[in-house]
């Protein structure tokens, strides 16, 4: 779930639960369809009955999907934790394909991370955070795979042209692409320390006819480097908050990704684990009126005969990373869930989270009464996690995740 960020503002709002006439009402009903079992992390580890019930059910399922509240540095822990038990062939994440690519080289150099984010702030989204890289480099160690489904990364416009350049044929373009590069460096990252300038990036200007014009220019270049400019323009709508351009971009790249594998004959689905904003791996079309991409992969598994699992995944207090600046000491902040516009609708659950617990809560047999109509839900806003999630996991102590310095 996203808090407002660089890109939208998504917000889930409150809830109330009402029963027909002649069943118990409120948290009594919620206390009869929910099911809960708590876990602790202890000395690195998941240990108990809820981290039990999650691994029995991971086994079940072709794609796990995580759907978490950005900032929070336990949820990629809990995210490799996940794929120790899950084993799939890749990680799929919100970058774009060609960060995801640069993403899995960078990720087995810890040694040049300082440096390389100190003159690149935000150039793999949120993998400029310690966990997440940490969480990528996991991956790569255990030859997991990285895609990205993202439009391009608005933030990485200087690599962008960058990897245009070692694309390109001509002595010309290349300096042209390498020109490109350090003006959108140039530009752009005195603008990552002064969060009252982030409306200010470069890539925000960018018009289709400006790439009609690149992509003229590279006429005689190769597909890939043409591929590359086609890439930029499409992202264009997501640069300026077209919400459903983007959701329909990264479900276009889900499917080039799986396009390779497929057969006249059968549909070949690996097993993948997803790690997104909550909202992006719905299952449903209530969160914000457009079938995201989770629907997308929800619908591919089951004309595979294959089951999904989408998990919503956040903490209850302590501190996190509210994104901008580009500085831990401005950045990280107290983070309570009653002031979390995104989730401070969710009381019932969090209630129930006590000290050092993580809790999981199977919502499956709430949303089974919901739809064979033993119940009615007067607020749609709670139908949205319902329809979306099969579980919700929340923890107690959440640390902001910090940027890598």
């Amino acid at each position: 779930m996203l808090k407002p960020s660089l890109i939208i503002s998504l917000l889930l709002s409150s809830f109330n639960l009402f029963a027909k006439p002649g069943l118990p009402s409120d948290s009594s009903l919620l206390d009869s369809l929910v099911k809960k079992k708590t876990f602790l992390l202890t000395n690195g580890n998941f240990n108990g009955p809820g981290w039990d019930m999650l691994r029995d059910e991971i086994k079940k399922v072709q794609f796990v999907m995580v759907g978490e509240q950005h900032g929070m540095a336990e949820i990629p822990y809990f995210t490799g934790k996940i794929a120790d038990d899950f084993k799939p062939k890749a990680l799929v994440i919100e970058i774009d394909p060609y960060s995801a690519e640069a993403l899995k080289k960078l990720a087995l150099k810890p040694d040049t991370w300082p440096a390389y984010f100190k003159e690149r702030p935000y150039d793999m989204a949120f993998y400029s955070w310690q966990t997440e890289m940490e969480l990528a480099r996991k991956m790569q160690l255990q030859n997991i795979d990285i895609w990205g489904l993202n439009e391009i990364n608005f933030l990485g416009m200087e690599r962008f042209f960058t990897d245009l350049a070692a694309l390109t044929k001509s002595a010309d373009n290349k300096k042209w692409a390498l020109s490109m590069a350090k003006t959108y460096k140039e530009h752009d990252k005195p603008i990552f320390t002064d969060e009252k300038r982030f409306g200010e990036f470069a890539a925000y200007t960018l018009k289709a006819a400006t790439i009609d014009s690149m992509v003229t220019r590279f006429h005689n270049e190769s597909p890939a480097s043409k591929r590359m400019l086609n890439n930029l323009k499409l992202s264009i709508p997501a640069f300026a908050n077209n919400y459903p351009m983007r959701v329909n971009l990264m479900k276009r790249n889900l499917l080039n990704y799986l396009s390779p594998i497929q057969t006249k004959d059968s549909i070949s689905l690996p097993k993948l684990l997803f790690k997104f904003g909550a909202n992006h791996v719905s299952r449903s079309k209530d969160m914000l009126r457009v079938y995201e991409m989770g629907n997308l992969a929800d619908n591919l598994a089951d004309a595979a005969n294959k089951k999904t699992l989408h998990i919503l995944i956040a903490g209850k207090q302590g501190t996190s990373n509210f994104m901008a600046p580009v500085n831990n000491s401005e950045a990280i902040k107290p983070y309570i869930w009653v002031k979390d516009d995104d989730l401070s609708s969710l009381h019932y659950f969090y209630n129930q989270v006590k000290e050092n617990q993580w809790v999981i809560f199977d919502l499956r047999p709430l949303r089974s009464a919901l739809e064979r109509n033993k119940i009615q839900i007067k607020d749609p806003d709670l139908k949205k996690f319902i329809t979306g999630f099969d579980v919700i996991v929340f923890f107690d102590k959440v640390s902001g995740n910090k940027f890598i310095e």
